[in-house]
């Protein structure tokens, strides 16, 4: 995953979306689920290498 300030997010080896709102992004990324929180969140592209979130990011939690 690498962070452009806190505007921009980009998640590569992404397996799947599991939640996704303007407030909250939760994706899939092999055995670990990120947490994206944040404000005005959408995400940019997506293919099957990576995903890009845009918004303000406020938080990002590993689980």
């Amino acid at each position: 995953m690498e962070l452009f300030g806190n505007r921009q997010a980009v998640i590569e080896g992404c397996s799947g979306i599991l939640e996704y709102e303007s407030e909250l992004v939760r994706v899939r990324a092999g055995k670990t689920i990120l947490r994206i929180k944040g404000r005005g969140l959408h995400i940019k592209c997506m293919d099957s290498a990576s995903l890009v979130v845009e918004g303000v990011l406020l938080s990002v939690e590993y689980t």
